[in-house]
């Protein structure tokens, strides 16, 4: 009989870790409820509406189950830490190039400049990249094969684009005050430094390797919860307090869809797609329309 595989050295942690940034999301939707109840911006991009909360986590409600049931039984993908030491070095710089990130684009006013997405390239792909190289051999990835990592998420990516992004009550944006141009060039610098960038360090390097230290879900709560504060910015309008709630759960529900389709199937190209139609289905129906 194989070996069944070793438990992630900080299980237990893990599973507090998932806890607590369960109950930190639900205190955040609280506080939204209580303080913008109308709704939230789900992006900072010029014409975004207002979204019922309803509307902002009914994607999630669906697709999380739909990966969890499809297929009902998946083989085991958790990665083994081989050097425990080195993996922690890299999940540490990894951490800091993700906090690292807001705090540079705050400092140095980038949000709306060129240099936010040099500022992405940099601190999502380019250390990261070499952390990840420096660091080879720190853990054990599972290889995964079989039509099912295919079929399977491609059906949750076409459920969660017809509720989130197709459905009748999904308003589309308005970009008729800005150059056509600019609305194109905005949103492939967002698929290149967002949906590929974000998803490569946030799940691809980071998760996987907390996932190896915490186990899936702890692994998925810290990726999930730094993704989500990296988009802590001032599109709400209504103070600190308010855009760190909107961040935990706009971002939040998301990073939480992606992270466990990551976790289940390991198919970094339907991993990025969602991601790319979460950036730009709705920029292409306003460009179209």
């Amino acid at each position: 009989m194989p070996t069944p595989p070793a438990a992630p050295p900080h299980a237990r942690a893990g599973v507090a870790l998932g806890g607590a940034v369960g109950v930190l999301a639900a205190a955040a939707l609280v506080v939204l409820l209580v303080l913008s109840p109308a709704g939230v911006r789900e992006s900072a991009d010029p014409g975004a509406p207002t979204v019922p909360y309803w509307a902002v986590l009914l994607p999630a409600v669906v697709a999380v189950p739909l990966v969890r049931l499809l297929p009902p039984r998946t083989p085991d993908l958790t990665p083994a830490v081989v050097d425990r030491p080195r993996l922690l070095v890299a999940v540490t710089a990894m951490l800091a190039c993700a906090v690292a990130l807001p705090v540079v684009v705050a400092a140095g006013g980038l949000a709306r400049s060129e240099g936010y997405h040099l500022a992405k390239l940099v601190l999502l792909l380019a250390l990261p990249g070499l952390v990840v190289v420096l660091t080879r051999g720190a853990m054990h990835t599972v290889p995964a094969r079989g039509a099912w990592r295919w079929w399977a998420p491609a059906v949750v990516l076409v459920v969660w684009t017809l509720v989130s992004q197709a459905a009748p009550w999904v308003e589309v944006p308005d970009y008729s005050d800005l150059p056509v141009e600019l609305v194109v060039t905005a949103a492939v610098a967002t698929a290149l430094t967002a949906s590929v960038g974000e998803e490569v360090l946030y799940r691809i390097w980071l998760q996987t390797r907390l996932e190896a230290l915490l186990g899936r879900w702890g692994g998925i709560a810290v990726a999930t919860l730094v993704f989500a504060l990296m988009h802590v910015g001032s599109r709400q309008g209504q103070g600190p307090l308010v855009e760190v709630a909107a961040a935990l759960v706009v971002q939040g529900s998301f990073g939480l869809t992606v992270a466990y389709l990551w976790s289940r199937y390991r198919n970094a190209w339907l991993t990025i797609a969602v991601h790319l139609v979460s950036n730009g289905f709705l920029v292409v129906v306003a460009l179209v329309g």
